[in-house]
């Protein structure tokens, strides 16, 4: 019986990655030039954070436009609520009569991200990155776009206690991708979006936590597929091993690219891939059929149109039916 195939993990070489400032400003390498993840290859002046106040907010002491607010300081008043300054900004009134609150320019590098040769420069905006990257294939991903350094928890067989969250973000989770464990749900959600985090992995979710990742357009995405099930352990081996590397999610095609120098990319597996297999008993398999859809198991007998997969929480092998599966490599 010959099945479709799917690769958990690909290696891909001459990938093209587009590296742009968030505004114009300085590109510090020339064309032909060899990167490095942590090389700072172009930089600019500029604002991070813009928040708008609504009708009826009262600024504090506010003479001019751009009126300059230190961090923790009065901003103003807001049906009798104090407001105190997020960040150190400029105060200005719009035509409208909303005021808005923005952030002071600082000085922001440009970091490239990957190892690999610069390909192309459009000056003063962005470069072209010439690299290779192993893919990890997501079974579900809202369809963001996200790149940042990734920190890896260890995998534990429950969700993360809200205290242990609290305790990590104030330090360190600002605009990273955090792979949380085998499962997340809604509460852990709205922590990662209140610390700023900047995307959420994990190995499987329920419908209603990756609903709300999509209506908040959150980075986030599951290895293995929604219900309670592990991350297989060799995604979790790999993610491991990158934990602090800088990574790009891909939410429109459902991959999680790793960067990985040249030597490793020169290391890996040549042989080709064939896209559709004969199914063969102890094959490991990924599940298209509910209410099983996204879980990985293994091939126990095969009996005509119908297979019988063996999943670590049934006690006995489970009938999916073809063309409701894929082999995965």
């Amino acid at each position: 019986m010959q099945i479709p195939v799917i690769k958990k993990i690909a290696e891909t070489k001459d990938v093209y990655v587009e590296r742009a400032l968030p505004v114009d400003g300085s590109i510090n390498m020339t064309q032909g030039s060899e990167v490095v993840p942590y090389d700072a290859i172009g930089e600019c002046n500029y604002s991070h954070r813009m928040l708008n106040y609504p009708k009826g907010f009262s600024p504090y002491k506010y003479k001019e436009e751009g009126q300059f607010y230190y961090l923790g300081s009065d901003l103003g008043k807001y049906q009798s609520q104090k407001v105190t300054a997020p960040f150190n900004g400029n105060m200005s009134k719009n035509d409208d009569g909303i005021f808005t609150y923005t952030e002071v320019e600082v000085r922001y590098l440009l970091l490239s991200g990957v190892w690999g040769v610069i390909d192309k420069i459009i000056e003063s905006k962005s470069v072209l990155i010439k690299t290779s990257m192993r893919d990890i294939n997501l079974v579900a991903t809202t369809k963001v776009d996200f790149a940042g350094e990734l920190i890896v928890f260890p995998n534990p067989s429950h969700v993360l206690e809200k205290h242990y969250i609290e305790e990590f973000s104030v330090e360190a989770a600002e605009a990273k991708i955090v792979y949380v464990g085998n499962s997340v749900d809604t509460p852990l959600l709205m922590e990662a979006q209140k610390y700023g985090w900047g995307g959420v992995l994990a190995g499987s979710a329920d419908k209603e936590t990756f609903d709300f990742a999509k209506a908040n357009n959150m980075c986030f995405g599951v290895f293995t597929g929604f219900g309670d099930h592990p991350t297989p352990d060799d995604v979790y081996d790999l993610l491991r091993n990158v934990a602090n590397r800088y990574m790009f999610f891909v939410g429109e095609k459902n991959i999680l690219r790793i960067p990985v120098p040249k030597e490793e990319a020169v290391q890996a597996p040549k042989s080709k891939f064939a896209p559709i297999k004969e199914l063969k008993t102890g094959m490991r398999i990924l599940a298209l059929q509910k209410p099983y859809f996204g879980r990985l198991g293994s091939v126990d007998r095969i009996e005509g149109s119908s297979i019988f997969v063996k999943f670590d929480v049934e006690p006995k092998p489970v009938e999916i039916k073809v063309p409701n599966l894929y082999i995965a490599e």
